[in-house]
């Protein structure tokens, strides 16, 4: 792994002075890009002058188009290289995160000194399992889990029968006003 990281590493130191070239050399685009539309415009006003304007407009057009494409390209190439280098620095990043991580693994544990702190348990690999005690619980935790799991599910009963009554009230007083019930889907069995 260290091969790889001195190489992202001098990859990244590499690119610094590219970073200045790319700047300027999207400022020379820009630069340039500004006179090719300084210029169509100048060559679309000279054929409002002429007889024939569509094909003149048509030609300006085409020549622009040609430059704005190769400007176009130009840029890509430069955006494609930023791309890499940030890619470039992420995996420099997460390598040495990673190096970091392994060689604090690695290192010898100092022993504690009774007075200070037990220590944190690690975050388990799944999610639920956060939930599962370590240990089997005791039957007084058994009982209390389960009264909760029994209000919950209560609750969830009582939040669905009241539904169920506003659903029956609403019809009923859509019946009283009169509304006829909507029609029922047709069968498919029958449309064949």
């Amino acid at each position: 792994m260290r091969p790889l990281l001195a190489v992202a590493c001098l990859l990244l130191a590499a690119l610094a002075p590219a970073h200045a070239n790319d700047a300027a050399e999207r400022k020379r685009i820009a630069r340039e890009r500004a006179q090719a539309e300084a210029h169509f415009r100048a060559q679309r006003n000279e054929c409002q002058q002429r007889f024939a304007v569509t094909a003149c407009v048509d030609a300006a057009r085409a020549e622009h188009r040609q430059i704005t494409q190769r400007l176009r390209r130009e840029e890509g190439v430069l955006d494609e290289a930023q791309r890499r280098q940030r890619a470039a620095a992420r995996l420099a990043a997460i390598e040495e995160k990673q190096r970091a991580e392994r060689e604090r693994a690695d290192a010898p544990r100092a022993p504690r000194a009774a007075g200070e702190a037990a220590p944190r348990q690690p975050k388990p690999a799944h999610p639920r399992a956060a939930h599962e005690p370590a240990s089997a619980p005791s039957p007084a935790e058994r009982a209390a889990e389960e009264a909760r799991k029994r209000e919950r599910y209560e609750a969830h009963q009582r939040e669905a029968r009241e539904h169920r009554e506003q659903a029956e009230a609403r019809r009923v007083q859509r019946d009283r006003k009169g509304k006829p019930p909507a029609a029922p889907l047709p069968d498919p069995a029958a449309s064949r």
